[in-house]
């Protein structure tokens, strides 16, 4: 019996390009992600208290430095600027003070004023979801 002394065919080229590319699309957009998500949490020191609650998204996260300044998404802002942003925010949520959670993350050296203040602020527009993150505690 005589076989076909046909010639196979080689292996196919398989083109990486395509998946380069998409690996340093990838790669990038992972990389712009982590940095946005960092921008709203500065580097500060919380108060440490006892919970089991970890921080929820939120809509706005505000924080509060040791210094008394505000900052949100990066940028210094005043306690005024601070209540508009979220007067614009609940009329984007149809004005329903429900829909929206802030979350203040106050440096536990910083003086309470800012806070007091945006917390009043709060009260006014009838925000029912306003927190203050603190760190777990041990034990």
């Amino acid at each position: 019996m005589r076989l076909s002394k046909r010639r196979r065919p080689g292996v196919p080229l398989l083109n990486m390009t395509p998946m380069i590319d998409v690996v340093f699309l990838l790669l990038i957009f992972f990389m712009t992600v982590s940095q946005v998500s960092q921008i709203n949490r500065e580097r500060l020191q919380l108060p440490k208290e006892k919970g089991d609650v970890e921080q929820q998204a939120s809509v706005i996260t505000l924080n509060v430095t040791a210094d008394g300044r505000a900052i949100v998404s990066g940028r210094e802002v005043s306690v005024a600027r601070v209540l508009r942003i979220v007067v614009d925010q609940l009329d984007r949520l149809g004005n329903d003070p429900s829909r929206l959670t802030l979350v203040i993350r106050a440096d536990e050296r910083s003086d309470s004023t800012t806070v007091n203040q945006l917390v009043a602020g709060m009260a006014e527009l009838q925000l029912q979801r306003v927190r203050i993150a603190v760190e777990a505690a041990d034990g």
